[in-house]
């Protein structure tokens, strides 16, 4: 099948913004460059400017995608480690007797690879990986899909049902979505006659595929480990904020809004985008075939499926004895001795070890904002413009413009590094802001903002390269369906927060 669209536009052209790569590569030194040359602004100590400097070239690098984010983040702290005596450490720091900033600057440069979130996110790629090489995650959403694929509209519910089921062990939502939900729904339409990039496009394909990756938008705000921006977040928050946010309070948090929108999903792409076969039952007859050519369930996905409950059952009910980190890495060490994945495979997942050395660089230039003291200082600049302000309703507009302004990013990682430190800065400086309240309602949106755009998430132009979703549906169904999910959190969602909280 080609990925090309109608419109000529294949996701990989699609995902990397516009322009020559020369320009994009010189864009971030253009911008931290013009920065560094400015003076720092009054009440702001002149080597906290500069790092802020290399933050925002690096902010830049990731939203441009001048080049792979591991790299960008790889040359910032080493960038800020070379520079220490002018980026990190103020003169009294440096004037202490004994103090060594080349040493001091290299623990700060590898502290993100210390970071117990930094290898939850590691494992739980893993865990994903299991579910390709077992087979596991194929035979669930086969198995939804015979149960409930002979209507159009509970076909639709099945392709949500599969990749809920996925959602809680993989951080992925491209894994998950693009690489294992997308390769059974792109399938199913031609069963009913209906192709890619032809006019018989919405006889069912354009229903299956909106479906699909509106579903995984929603499962990836559901649980802290559907998607690793969630995770980086998560930790920023901590960093930025000192608030933490467990694995089972990130849960409850989005249930009420999560539940609504998974239960919605299929019935509002029914009636919004609605398919022109609303039954048949080939789908179910392919599902079948499939699952016999597959075989009874295997050792590989019996003793995955174990594990996998093991390690959610530990995450939700282990704390404080059992570290959920130190459970990912042990079912990870027991999926290489039980054999559901081999250790050549845990060295080639790439995918895994560029997001290790992605995350880990990241969470060592965030933290760097705080060590520096560039956050306090912002915290005190905006304390003054927001005095007055309800700290309910201050909340409710940085929800939305947090949510909002991912319009204009091709990462959720890249949107989390740049923006979530500066909402959490803002709303400490309303009076009676309650923070923990104001983290979970930033964070839980991290996934459902991913529908806004063909470009808004890992799986998004996977979808919009399948065929069948033509430009102009998308972003018209990317911005109904935005602003219903934005509706949702800002209606159901923040209330309920602050009512838990």
């Amino acid at each position: 099948m080609s990925t090309t669209t109608q419109h000529g536009t294949t996701p990989a052209a699609l995902k990397r913004p516009a322009g020559p790569p020369w320009a994009r590569l010189l864009a971030p030194l253009a911008v931290g460059g013009a920065l560094a040359l400015l003076p720092a602004p009054a009440g702001l100590a002149p080597h906290a400017w500069l790092y802020f400097a290399i933050f925002a070239a690096v902010v830049v690098a990731l939203v441009l995608e001048s080049v792979p984010g591991a790299v960008a983040g790889l040359v910032g702290v080493t960038s800020v480690a070379l520079l220490s005596p002018f980026v990190l450490y103020a003169p009294e720091q440096l004037a202490r007797p004994g103090f060594n900033p080349a040493t001091a600057s290299l623990s700060w440069a590898l502290s993100g690879f210390a970071n117990s979130t930094v290898w939850l996110i590691f494992a739980a790629f893993m865990f994903a990986l299991g579910y390709e090489k077992s087979g596991l995650g194929r035979r669930i959403a086969l198995l939804l899909v015979r149960a409930m694929g002979r209507r159009t509209l509970t076909l639709g519910y099945a392709i949500a049902l599969a990749d809920l089921a996925l959602a809680p062990f993989t951080p992925s939502n491209t894994a998950r979505s693009g690489g294992t939900i997308y390769p059974v729904a792109r399938n199913l339409p031609p069963l009913y006659g209906s192709l890619p990039n032809d006019p018989s496009a919405r006889r069912v394909g354009g229903y299956v595929m909106w479906t699909a990756i509106a579903a995984t938008c929603v499962t990836s705000s559901m649980f802290l480990t559907a998607l690793a921006p969630n995770l980086l977040a998560v930790e920023l928050a901590n960093r930025t904020a000192r608030i933490s946010v467990t694995w089972v309070e990130w849960f409850l948090a989005f249930l009420p809004v999560g539940v609504l929108l998974l239960l919605a999903v299929p019935m509002l792409a029914y009636k919004l985008y609605p398919p022109e076969v609303k039954e048949g039952g080939e789908v179910v007859a392919w599902a079948s075939d499939e699952l016999r050519k597959m075989g009874g369930p295997t050792r590989k996905e019996i003793t995955l499926g174990v594990l996998v409950f093991a390690a959610l059952g530990l995450w939700v009910f282990g704390d404080p004895v059992f570290n959920s980190t130190t459970v990912a890495l042990a079912v990870l060490c027991l999926m290489v001795l039980t054999g559901i994945v081999g250790w050549d495979d845990v060295a080639a997942n790439k995918q895994a070890w560029t997001t290790l050395v992605w995350f880990a660089t990241l969470v060592a230039l965030a933290g760097g904002l705080a060590q520096v003291g560039f956050v306090a200082w912002f915290a005190g600049k905006l304390g003054g413009a927001v005095a007055g302000v309800s700290p309910t309703v201050a909340l409710l507009v940085l929800v939305a413009v947090f949510y909002l302004a991912h319009y204009v990013f091709a990462s959720v990682t890249a949107h989390v590094t740049a923006l979530l430190p500066v909402m959490l800065t803002v709303g400490a400086a309303v009076p009676g802001m309650d923070m923990k309240a104001l983290v979970l309602s930033l964070c839980v949106t991290l996934g459902v903002m991913g529908i806004l755009t063909p470009y808004a998430t890992g799986p998004s132009p996977v979808y919009f390269g399948s065929g069948y979703l033509p430009s102009a549906d998308y972003w018209k169904l990317g911005a109904i369906f935005g602003l219903l999910f934005l509706a949702a959190v800002l209606a159901i969602g923040v209330p309920w927060i602050l009512f838990i909280t």
